[in-house]
């Protein structure tokens, strides 16, 4: 007798799923996760690529209930949430798991939010889709990773058209039948490459994923079907995206272990990629400390300084010269110059003139990356521990390293700056007062009703 098709098993959890067996601290870790998704994306909604994309929808769908985040403007839910990804991915601050090595709520909460809008459902709607979503993806995640990151693919969108998927079908009401054929369907929309980060395809891949997540389940609900076994089936996703030829041992842990429990999220420091927040981590705490010293670096002092990363390092980072804020957002050599000379590395660094200062410039070139031997033998892992050795003309030599950036579960961010990076991303948007109804509204999100969610959306 074959065994039950994996994506109808998934299918199955999903459906039945209610907000009640969810585990409580499985529930706090997604409102964080919902509150850092609207922060994120109203602050990355005036980024070019998504003002591009708000065009592009006003174009395809210039009338519908959906909101796009930041803008006033409505369209359908499908043009909603290709925007909404977007722009939350557009400042690279969005918050990273290590079950995909990607970007898990980007692909995701722009579904929840856009489908409880269309459907006039509540917070508790879409805090239950967003988990469902999550733990889906991430179940698939556990089959196919680190394989499938290793070939090239953008995790981000490759696996997380699952979730979008399902947060879709499940404010839809899809059934299991249903919600198979919507996930076999996602199988064959799954994309991204790696090839595009640092450019604006990169963001653009969220919203891609949340974009085809919404047409799987809805022509799921028009009768289209797919193969419930595609993701184990010769030829099907697991095989083709990373050459897995069996998952005989795969199992269906949904609801016996929850995934944002077990690993969490990584809520972001700085707004670029996650593989450079180690090393920027423990670069400050050198500055810092030279400064409190009475003895602070400066940048004529520096003869070159070499950073030993992960496998993984250079496959993200891929931009050693940068000189655009895209670019920078994918540097290790630009976000230890900008820490150094600029003071920080935050919102207001990654601008093309932050960029182009002929200090930083000058000072990018004498940061040489590489894989080092010893984080080698912890193979593909996206912690991104580092370790950086400072050469002086003194002929002095600074060491330090770092294997985990704050805001990991182990090393979380508090409460307080969860909430300054909240105020600090939207309140020049929206203003204070919006500010703290929105974050109000957002600590309580399960209570949050479809008036009130419309209220945060139009006013």
């Amino acid at each position: 007798m074959n065994p039950e098709p994996l994506l109808r098993q998934i299918a199955r959890w999903c459906v039945s799923l209610q907000l009640d067996e969810v585990p409580d601290e499985v529930a706090r870790v997604a409102k964080t996760a919902l509150t850092d998704y609207v922060a994120v994306t109203i602050a990355g909604s005036q980024m070019p690529v998504a003002t591009k994309l708000q065009q592009f929808a006003m174009q395809r769908a210039p009338q519908g209930n959906c909101s796009v985040l930041g803008t006033g403007q409505k369209t359908s839910m499908a043009y909603a949430c290709y925007t909404n990804g977007a722009a939350s991915h557009a400042l690279d601050f969005d918050d990273v798991s290590w079950a995909t090595i990607g970007h898990p709520t980007v692909t995701v909460a722009p579904v929840a939010f856009a489908a409880a809008e269309e459907k006039q459902l509540g917070g508790n709607s879409i805090l239950l889709a967003y988990i469902a979503g999550v733990e889906a993806q991430h179940q698939i995640a556990k089959w196919v990773m680190p394989q499938l990151s290793e070939q090239g693919w953008h995790t981000t969108p490759a696996i997380g058209v699952f979730g979008a998927t399902v947060a879709a079908g499940v404010l839809l009401g899809l059934d299991e039948t249903a919600m198979t054929n919507a996930l076999a369907i996602a199988a064959s929309s799954a994309s991204g490459v790696r090839g595009n980060f640092g450019s604006q395809t990169k963001a653009m891949h969220a919203g891609l994923a949340a974009f085809n997540g919404v047409n799987a389940a809805e022509l799921a609900m028009l009768g289209v079907t797919g193969q419930p076994d595609v993701i184990e089936a010769a030829d099907g996703f697991a095989q083709c995206f990373t050459g897995i030829t069996s998952l005989d041992a795969a199992e269906i842990t949904l609801g016996q272990r929850w995934d944002l429990l077990e690993n969490g999220l990584v809520f972001k420091q700085y707004p670029c990629c996650s593989g450079s927040h180690p090393a920027i981590d423990c670069w400050d705490a050198l500055l810092i400390e030279r400064e409190r010293g009475g003895i602070p670096l400066k940048t004529e002092e520096i003869e070159y300084i070499q950073v030993g990363a992960s496998l993984l390092g250079p496959r993200e980072l891929v931009c050693s010269h940068p000189h655009n804020a895209i670019e920078a957002k994918f540097s290790m050599q630009y976000a230890l110059a900008s820490r150094l000379i600029h003071g920080a590395v935050g919102l207001a660094q990654f601008t093309d003139e932050a960029v182009c200062d002929p200090r930083v410039q000058a000072l990018m070139p004498k940061i040489r990356m590489r894989v080092d031997p010893e984080i080698e033998k912890l193979g593909f892992v996206g912690t991104a521990p580092v370790k950086i050795r400072v050469y002086l003309a003194n002929g002095e030599t600074l060491s330090i390293e770092n294997d985990l950036a704050k805001g990991n579960p182990e090393k979380p961010l508090s409460q307080a700056e969860i909430e300054n990076k909240f105020t600090a991303c939207v309140l020049p948007r929206v203003g204070e007062h919006k500010c703290r109804e929105w974050l109000r509204a957002l600590s309580h999100f399960e209570t949050v009703t479809i008036a009130e969610l419309k209220h945060l959306l139009n006013s």
